[in-house]
């Protein structure tokens, strides 16, 4: 029960998703009142993940290793079970946050950079 326990308080220390707060220097904002999950970030054979659900203006940010050209590959799935993926390549070297958007336009949805950041 305790490994259980402290694997869970890793798991909220390495990412924070549905609080308004920043604690990432990748940050991914769902703009749709529908909710998304299982939000994963893929990088390097590394891989981090949150199942919270986050909806209507909610936030999930993660924590990627300072490098510049860093390619990463993040996705989430809908309430009817599609799996949305992209990939990017940014630099995160210093104080440098990325800040990504999910929206649903015209009943599809999209995973791109958030402009309005």
């Amino acid at each position: 029960m305790k490994k259980l326990v402290c694997a869970l308080s890793l798991l909220l220390l390495l990412t924070a998703c549905a609080r308004r707060e920043e604690s990432g220097n990748l940050i991914l904002t769902n703009y749709a009142p529908e909710a998304i999950s299982n939000i994963t970030v893929e990088y390097g054979g590394e891989t981090l993940s949150s199942e919270a659900a986050i909806s209507d203006t909610q936030l999930c940010s993660f924590t990627l290793p300072e490098e510049d050209g860093l390619t990463y590959t993040v996705s989430f799935e809908t309430a009817e079970g599609e799996t949305v993926r992209e990939s990017f390549t940014d630099s995160f070297a210093g104080e440098t946050a990325v800040y990504l958007r999910a929206d649903r336009a015209e009943g599809f949805w999209q995973l791109e950079y958030d402009q309005a950041s």
